[in-house]
């Protein structure tokens, strides 16, 4: 699952319901779930509420190969940046671990 399915699963969990009363039921603020609709990331606090409201696990969302990132607000990085950044990352782990391996620490 994306981040980008969140503002989806969020309408459809809300149906009817009022933006107040299923931020109140959130426990966020009903600007930040009207964002979150509009399909704005959340931060890592609001993720956690959301996915304990939708009954998912958050690692559905911010999961790229074995890191965990979260990014707020979509102006921060794109996806394309945000998975080029977990990408290098993890192979620089990978070297790292190579590299403590053959020194014999």
């Amino acid at each position: 699952m994306k981040i980008e399915d969140l503002a989806g699963l969020v309408q459809k969990k809300k149906g009817s319901m009022g933006v107040r009363a299923a931020a109140a039921e959130i426990g966020i603020s009903p600007t930040t779930l009207s964002r979150i609709e509009k399909g704005h990331v959340p931060d890592m606090g609001t993720l956690e509420k959301i996915c304990l409201w939708l009954e998912e696990d958050m690692d559905k969302f911010t999961g790229i190969g074995g890191l965990q990132i979260a990014f707020k607000k979509n102006k921060a990085v794109s996806l394309d940046t945000a998975k080029s950044l977990a990408v290098l990352i993890e192979l620089a782990s990978k070297q790292f671990a190579q590299d403590i391996e053959a020194e014999g620490h």
